[in-house]
């Protein structure tokens, strides 16, 4: 893997531009002896550039790891365990958990921006590839922007007033010399300018874009709507969260499509997962992030299903713990978790997510493990990562639409995932309706997407207490901990830029 171009600044911030240029995780083709307006003047470099946005989602402090087992981690359908020594201050909810996508993503928006400047002065483009180029960029910065402002500030459904700080900053201009970023002082941006911000640019890729584009791996237009649902949930913008949501679901030529109890672990095993309308494409074995922090060492041992006899592939180090267990309807396990040297046979109820955990092999005891990311085409540690998949279009809605008072279509889309997951499900005669329906509706949302980032948002933005067993937690809403600090680098120097509470 190659260097970054030295003379484009690739972050907002001096301390971006120093930081990033030597991250091994970029994968961007060396171009050192060009400066930013030579390398982005033709087709080639456009799209050179635009891959090197999208290979920043690849690294660990994002959808390789810490979006997805960070959060878990921190939320609590998760232990763990020890066996490395990782995610045990987010597991304890310390003031040292931390996400960590601050440096990346302000990294990638600053490229973003320099690419979208140079776009219109590229002459062997056509206009149908600048509109693309145009569409994939403005999903990518709302998808940076998105994941900042759900972390380093709080969800707009629940903020504690003498406690918010607002958004993060929002750069719409991009710089390529360190002259023009160190003298750079930006303020956080309010909660309000940030979700604005991120919609436009997600209105505008909904317009440019096809609706499938270059499939699942790319942004696309139906890409756009999916995650315009979460934005518009995450806002309290119910009536957008619904519209997003029914044109994703009714999209003609969108990505994928819903599996039911007969499919569904078997699209866990596949190449990609039939059900993802966005992934981060890991394309070749080479980059994989390992043995210690992809997402399948991180969250088991196996190396196949029904392995636990054999040798340790992975970590394993955060597994479900008995709440989430419990929920999915699995017994048989320990209430310590760990089971040595022999595991007992698990008893599985009807709903079909629960295969998906397994024994994992022994080191230091068995535990119960989370078999999503096993490794695609025989290859450890290589999962495309799936950010956005169909089950979440019908429980945005489902949540959407009982916050705006239709609980028959809440219910119906609500039965519609439960149809899907369980067994002989037959919808029962007498709905759920209230704080029931609200209830099952997040309880489903916990059981689909665990060890895949959302529980830990789902509980913020409700203003939920995070509450575990081991470790023992109780964590309110309000607690100073639900937000992370704001790196020091970006504090110190900057008299514009303000602290989360309580750091």
């Amino acid at each position: 893997m190659k260097k970054i171009l030295n003379k484009i600044v690739v972050g907002s911030f001096l301390v971006i531009l120093i930081g990033e240029s030597c991250n091994k995780q970029l994968d961007i083709p060396s171009r050192n002896s060009l400066d930013a307006s030579l390398a982005l003047s033709n087709k080639s470099g456009i799209e050179y550039a635009i891959n090197s946005v999208y290979s920043i989602l690849k690294r660990e402090t994002h959808y390789g790891r810490d979006l997805f087992s960070v959060t878990d981690a921190m939320a609590d359908i998760a232990f763990a365990n020890g066996r490395s020594s990782r995610l045990l201050n987010e597991n304890r909810n310390t003031a040292l958990a931390n996400v960590g996508i601050w440096g990346g993503s302000y990294a990638a928006i600053n490229e973003i921006n320099l690419t979208l400047e140079a776009i219109p002065a590229v002459t062997d483009a056509t206009t149908a590839d600048k509109a693309r180029y145009e569409g994939e960029l403005k999903f990518l910065r709302a998808l940076y922007y998105f994941d900042l402002v759900k972390n380093y500030g709080y969800i707009p459904t629940f903020v504690v007033a003498n406690q918010n700080k607002g958004g993060v900053p929002i750069t719409l201009t991009g710089f390529n010399s360190s002259t023009g970023a160190a003298n750079y002082r930006p303020s956080r941006a309010s909660l309000a300018a940030c979700y604005a911000q991120i919609m436009e640019d997600l209105n505008r890729s909904i317009v440019l874009l096809s609706n499938a584009n270059k499939g699942r791996n790319y942004a696309s237009k139906h890409a756009a709507l999916a995650l315009g649902s979460r934005v518009a949930l995450y806002e309290g913008n119910w009536q957008r969260a619904d519209s997003f949501a029914t044109a994703a679901i009714t999209l003609t030529g969108g990505i994928g499509a819903m599996t039911n109890t007969s499919n569904y672990v078997a699209g866990w095993r596949a190449a990609s997962h039939p059900e993802g309308i966005f992934e981060v494409w890991y394309a070749t074995l080479g980059e994989n992030l390992g043995v210690n922090t992809s997402l399948a060492a991180t969250h088991t041992t196996l190396s196949a299903p029904g392995a636990f006899n054999g040798v340790r592939q992975g970590q394993g180090d955060l597994v479900p713990n008995a709440f989430l267990l419990t929920q999915l309807g699995i017994s048989g396990f320990p209430t310590n978790l760990a089971q040595a040297p022999a595991p007992p046979a698990l008893t599985y109820g009807n709903d079909i997510r629960n295969r998906l955990f397994e024994w994992g092999v022994n080191a230091s005891g068995h535990y119960v493990e989370c078999t999503k990311w096993m490794g695609k085409n025989g290859g450890p540690n290589w999962d495309n990562t799936v950010v956005i998949r169909w089950p979440e279009l019908y429980l945005n809605r489902a949540e959407a639409r009982y916050r705006l008072g239709d609980e028959a279509g809440a219910w119906a889309d609500l039965n519609i995932i439960r149809t899907a997951r369980i067994v002989g499900f037959t919808v029962p005669t007498t709905p759920l309706t209230g704080q029931a329906l609200l209830d099952e509706i997040l309880r489903q949302r916990m059981l689909e997407f665990a060890f895949e980032g959302h529980r830990f948002y789902d509980l913020k933005r409700n203003g939920l207490a995070i509450v575990k067993v081991n470790p023992a937690t109780n964590l309110p809403a309000t607690d100073y901990r639900i937000l992370p600090r704001i790196p020091l680098g970006d504090i110190d120097g900057n008299p514009n830029m303000e602290q989360n509470f309580g750091y």
